[in-house]
C-alpha cells in the first residue's frame, strides 16, 4: 500500500431506485437473532422486500417516509466501482442492546450512479438508526457490512410522504477492512470480525478538523489516521497518533466500540454534540461529528 492523501469527492445526488424483489445479502442468516421477527413480520431478514431499479416513478411516496442518498467508498472517497452489486438497508439497532442482531426495516438496490432510496419506513427507533451497505444476495463478497448513523432527532417527526434526503452512506471493502485491522497496533483481536466504529470529525462547513480527540469514559481505544502509511495508518515515527489530522480527513477508528456516549473535543475550538453510538459485530459503523 503506497502513501496517499485522501481527497473527499462530492458527486451530485440523483435520487430514485425501484421495482420490487427480494435481494437479501448472503450474510443474513435468519433474522435479528431474537427469534420473533420472522413470525410477527417486525423486520427479520425474510420479512423485507428489497427494491430494485432506478425509476423514480416506481418509488412509493405515499406509505411511510424515505431515506435517499449516495454511497461512497471510505478509501477512494468515490462512488464504488460496481454500485449495482450493492444493496442499502435501514437498520434498527435496538436489539443490539440485548445482544441480538440489528433489525432490518427496509432496503433497496443501489443505483448505477451510487444513489439509493429506502422507502416505506415507519416509526424511527428512539436511539437512532443506520443505513447499511452490503453486497446483494448472489453477488461476490466484496465489502464489509457497513452502518452509517442517522440521529433520531433528524427523523423522529417524519411520516407518510416525508423525505430524509442527501444521506451519504459509507462502506469499507473487505481488503481495506483488513488493512485497517492490521494497522491497529496494540489491539488484540480481529477488528473485521469484531467490528469497528470509524468516521470523521468535521467543522460547521463539513471540513475535517485537526487536533480533535474522542472519548467515552474509557470504554474504547481510539486510533487516528494520518497521510503517511509507510509507518502505519495510525502512527508517526512508531508512536500512535493522539488526535485527528485534517489532511487525512480527520478519520478515527475504534475497534469493538460499545454502544455508549461519545464525545469529541479539540480544546474548545469547535463544539460538537455528544452522540450515542457504537460498533456492531462484523460491521464498519460510521459516526460523523459535525460542529455546531
Amino acid at each position: 500500500m503506497t502513501s496517499r492523501t485522501p481527497v473527499l469527492s462530492v458527486v451530485p445526488l440523483l435520487v430514485g431506485c425501484l421495482g420490487v424483489r427480494n435481494v437479501e445479502p448472503g450474510w443474513l442468516d435468519g433474522g435479528t437473532g431474537d427469534g420473533d421477527d420472522a413470525a410477527d413480520g417486525s423486520g427479520g431478514a425474510g420479512e423485507i422486500d428489497v427494491q430494485e431499479g432506478c425509476d423514480e416513478d416506481d418509488v412509493n411516496t405515499t406509505d411511510g417516509w424515505r431515506i435517499t442518498g449516495s454511497v461512497f467508498d471510505m478509501y477512494t472517497r468515490e462512488v464504488p466501482a460496481d454500485p449495482e452489486s450493492l444493496c442499502a438497508y435501514a437498520l434498527d439497532p435496538v436489539p443490539v442492546l440485548s445482544g441480538s442482531e440489528p433489525k432490518f426495516l427496509a432496503g433497496s438496490q443501489v443505483c448505477e450512479n451510487g444513489d439509493y432510496v429506502i422507502a416505506e419506513l415507519g416509526v424511527a427507533p428512539t436511539i437512532g438508526m443506520f443505513v447499511s451497505i452490503d453486497d446483494c444476495e448472489g453477488n461476490p463478497d466484496t465489502v464489509m457490512s457497513s452502518a452509517t448513523g442517522i440521529d433520531y432527532d433528524d427523523v423522529k417527526d417524519l411520516g407518510d410522504g416525508d423525505l430524509f434526503a442527501n444521506k451519504r452512506a459509507y462502506l469499507v471493502s473487505n481488503e481495506y477492512g483488513r488493512i485497517i485491522g492490521d494497522n491497529l497496533d496494540g489491539f488484540d483481536g480481529d477488528a473485521v470480525e469484531i467490528g469497528f466504529m470509524t468516521g470523521f470529525v468535521l467543522d460547521s462547513s463539513d471540513e475535517p478538523v485537526s487536533g480533535a480527540r474522542l472519548s467515552c469514559g474509557g470504554c474504547a481505544d481510539f486510533y487516528y489516521m494520518d497521510t503517511d502509511d509507510t509507518d502505519g495508518l495510525f502512527a508517526s515515527g512508531g508512536v500512535l497518533n493522539s488526535a485527528t489530522d485534517a489532511a487525512a480527513e480527520a478519520v478515527f477508528v475504534a475497534p469493538g466500540a460499545p454502544i455508549a456516549t461519545y464525545v469529541s473535543d479539540d480544546g474548545g475550538n469547535h463544539d460538537w454534540e455528544d452522540q450515542l453510538f457504537g460498533s456492531l459485530p462484523g460491521y464498519a459503523s460510521f459516526l460523523l461529528f459535525n460542529a455546531q
